[in-house]
């Protein structure tokens, strides 16, 4: 291919910027086709795109991969701010090019039908490509096994388990009989990881003395019930050999019981969520402020925010995902709820990439490979979506988001793209954020507008696990 002879061999070029993998950094210019990259080196002809992107100054780095949403979900009667529209609406704003969602099993019928449903839903509205898991709630439903199977090859080896929270939680023996069916179906097994029992108890202590306000969130899910959960069903994987995925990390505890699973040989991966690293539970002794920042696990103390920080840095965590569960203001703020029973998450994914840029790569508390790791490549890898997507590389989707170092950002209500009325960074400031995200080679976000609309995003079918993959590391200190 020759560049310089007057044709158009690229639909797009981006040129002259900082273009950081989780391999390394280079200034290198990016030539796109027909979705993908095609050339990357320096000096590719101006004439050579139908658009030149001038990235001078300005950090490329794979798209996001959000491995945890909850876009269009129920929990009890009630049903998510964000559907697949608006939530990946907001994504996209937020430098996200891919995400994986989360849908609950149904035992009245089987799991391929439930995903079947679930994908062209999503398809008919997605501004992303997507993937699925499965939260499994009854392990005993009839040919069990053979619907794992079917879920595989339809390109969804990934199901999720909980240890909590009522509408969920699977008693030990029932996780036995999920992990007995997963484990040589390269099925990666995500974990809500707090002990249902010690969570159960200390509500009833609390509400028995009238505790009821949002002060009692944190007392209620200690990071006791999340260490006990995950070295419960980390014993269990290392009986019945499976990749355990634990979802929002949020305690030096729980790290602790990751970090004792890999030195027995378990291949537990463990990924945090914005909340855990910039908010912390003093926001529970405001009685709104806690409706509002409700998350389960809850909020923190500082020196739980510390050694997220720094196992995320270390490698020791893999993964940085938002859990997106976005509600209305109403909703949380409802004042006939109980501590237990304000709903649980909140909006994230148009901020959570910007706020790691910011806070962690520069003020020099991750490194920018640590940074593109956690957002892109470790997801990528751990749930089947590698070489295609988490890398911006000869051959890969050309889905890519470019940070402004200098650009200072509000984080606002007001400017959000999610359907939510309510912000739980609201007035938090920002430098350096993201300007522009190209999926798979189209400009859809550019300079605070966005450039498409729905109905682009694609189901992408995602390849089984290799247990201990040597590709993500996983190291057994933090």
């Amino acid at each position: 291919m020759n560049d310089t002879s007057g044709g158009r061999p690229f639909d797009l070029v981006v040129k002259g910027g900082t273009v950081a993998n989780a391999s390394g950094v280079r200034v290198v210019d990016v030539g796109v086709r027909n979705g993908k990259v095609a050339a990357m080196r320096r000096c590719i002809s101006e004439n050579s795109a139908e658009r030149v992107v001038d990235a001078t100054g300005l950090v490329v780095t794979p798209g996001g991969v959000d491995a945890h949403t909850h876009f269009a979900a129920r929990v009890g009667q009630r049903a998510t701010a964000d559907g697949y529209l608006s939530g990946s609406r907001s994504a996209a704003v937020g430098g996200i090019t891919t995400y994986i969602n989360y849908i609950v099993q149904d035992p009245r019928t089987s799991l391929k039908a439930v995903a079947v449903r679930e994908a062209r839903r999503a398809e008919s509205e997605s501004l992303l490509d997507f993937g699925l898991h499965v939260i499994l709630v009854d392990p005993m439903v009839p040919n069990f096994r053979r619907q794992l199977e079917e879920l595989v090859r339809m390109g969804i080896p990934s199901v999720k388990v909980f240890t909590a929270v009522d509408a969920f939680r699977m008693s030990g023996r029932a996780i036995l009989e999920v992990l007995s069916g997963v484990s040589k179906l390269g099925i990666v097994v995500n974990l809500h990881a707090e002990d249902g029992a010690l969570v159960d108890y200390q509500v009833d202590q609390l509400r028995s003395r009238g505790r009821v306000e949002m002060t009692s969130l944190p007392l209620s899910r200690p990071p006791l019930a999340e260490e006990m959960a995950i070295r419960r069903v980390a014993g269990y994987c290392e009986l019945v050999p499976t990749p355990l995925y634990v979802v929002h990390v949020s305690s030096r505890r729980g790290l602790g019981a990751i970090a004792e699973a890999r030195q027995r040989g378990v291949t537990a991966y463990a990924e945090t969520r914005p909340a855990y690293l910039f908010l912390d539970e003093r926001e529970y002794a405001q009685e709104e402020s806690g409706r509002i920042h409700t998350c389960w696990p809850p909020l923190r103390g500082e020196t739980d925010r510390a050694a997220l920080w720094s196992a995320l840095g270390s490698g020791f965590i893999q993964t940085y995902a938002t859990d997106h569960t976005s509600w209305m203001r109403a909703e949380k703020l409802d004042a006939a709820l109980a501590f237990d029973e304000v709903p649980g998450g909140f909006a994230n994914v148009e901020t959570s990439l910007g706020m790691l840029y910011s806070e962690g790569v520069l003020t020099g508390r991750i490194g920018i490979e640590r940074f593109v790791g956690a957002i892109a490549a470790n997801p990528a890898k751990i749930f089947g979506l590698w070489p295609e997507k988490g890398q911006v590389a000869m051959g890969s989707d050309a889905d890519m988001v470019l940070f402004d170092p200098n650009a200072e950002h509000v984080i606002s209500v007001s400017t959000s793209h999610s359907s939510s009325d309510v912000e739980a960074y609201e007035g938090t400031v920002c430098r350096g954020w993201p300007v522009m995200t190209i999926a798979r080679g189209e400009v859809i976000f550019e300079r605070k507008r966005l450039q498409a609309e729905g109905r682009r995003g694609r189901f992408v079918p995602r390849q089984p696990a290799v247990a201990n993959d040597a590709a993500v590391e996983l190291p057994s200190a933090f």
